[in-house]
């Protein structure tokens, strides 16, 4: 087993990021396939625990990792917001690109075309999912590829 001590085995807060990105991308796998398969149970289930896996990290980081802002360097915030911004414009493109397509299928078909409501939580998660992997992307390329905290 590979031992981890020192400044290499400490949690920091880059490496939170990356583990909760992998949750929260099994959480809109979870939502996919409750989405396509129509197993509302199972689909339930799964996302119920991934949702608990995701507050359980929230928590241990506010209390483990004894922080309440982890980050409080200006690039840092300046790369959370850039973030946050590319997510709320992908997911605001992918919507109103979704929304065209199925008005538009509507018109065709002659037919109303509704949109199931897990759709909505697979969307957010993949928002978060994006939102996690841009800030561990901009973290790496204006740091240097040094997880400094």
């Amino acid at each position: 087993m590979m031992e981890m001590s020192g400044e290499e085995g400490r949690m920091t807060f880059n490496r939170y990021m990356f583990l909760r990105m992998i949750v929260e991308f099994v959480g809109v796998i979870c939502c996919a396939v409750q989405l396509f398969s129509g197993t509302n149970l199972v689909g339930l289930i799964i996302t119920g625990i991934i949702a608990l896996l995701w507050a359980g990290g929230e928590i241990w980081v506010a209390t483990i990792l004894n922080r309440q802002s982890p980050r409080r360097d200006e690039l840092s915030d300046e790369h959370q917001k850039q973030a946050t911004e590319f997510a709320f414009m992908t997911m605001l493109t992918l919507l109103v690109a979704l929304g065209f397509l199925l008005m538009a299928l509507s018109l065709v078909w002659h037919t109303a075309i509704g949109f199931p409501p897990i759709g909505l939580p697979a969307i957010a998660m993949t928002a978060l999912v994006i939102s996690d992997a841009r800030y561990l992307w901009l973290e790496h390329s204006g740091s240097g590829a040094i997880d400094e905290d």
